[in-house]
């Protein structure tokens, strides 16, 4: 079933709007599910996107950039493992995480419970849901292992 152009043209901030659209609208339901798939796929790619761009921005911050003169900048092998680790993520990755810049020169992918610590040779992990923690400290940092850690705790907090 093709889509209708019109059916995906709005933009990722209207994304609840068009769902409670769909939902009140008498559509069969593959229509809904094929309309809803490209919504969500589109906010997924510009997710990423906006992680990417976001990630340029970190790597120019220059000595103090938190106002008190106290954080350093992001280590640049930091953010060479963290673009080599965004061009493998598949968009549905990321889809719920925010990327933030920490003043020890570190990154934090970051979602409601969940949070990823990366500096360039070892990572931390956090994510709690339903009173259930997983963690880890001192992970070796490579984009195969934040690959697993993100699919570990994406499909944790989807339970």
């Amino acid at each position: 079933m093709k889509v209708s152009e019109s059916a995906v043209a709005y933009s990722p901030t209207t994304f609840d709007t068009v769902i409670r659209y769909l939902h009140s609208n008498h559509l069969p339901i593959d229509t809904k599910r094929a309309i809803y798939r490209q919504l969500q796929s589109e906010v997924a790619d510009e997710n990423l996107a906006y992680m990417k761009r976001r990630l340029k921005e970190f790597s120019k911050l220059e000595p103090g950039w938190d106002g008190y003169g106290e954080a350093i900048p992001i280590v640049s092998d930091t953010v060479k493992l963290m673009e080599s680790f965004l061009k493998s993520c598949r968009p549905s990755d990321l889809e719920d995480w925010s990327l933030f810049p920490n003043v020890n020169g570190t990154l934090l992918l970051e979602q409601d419970d969940a949070a990823i610590s990366i500096a360039s040779s070892q990572y931390s992990y956090y994510a709690e849901k339903d009173d259930n923690v997983i963690s880890a400290e001192g992970k070796e940092t490579t984009v195969g292992n934040l690959l697993d850690t993100i699919h570990t705790i994406n499909a944790f907090m989807q339970r």
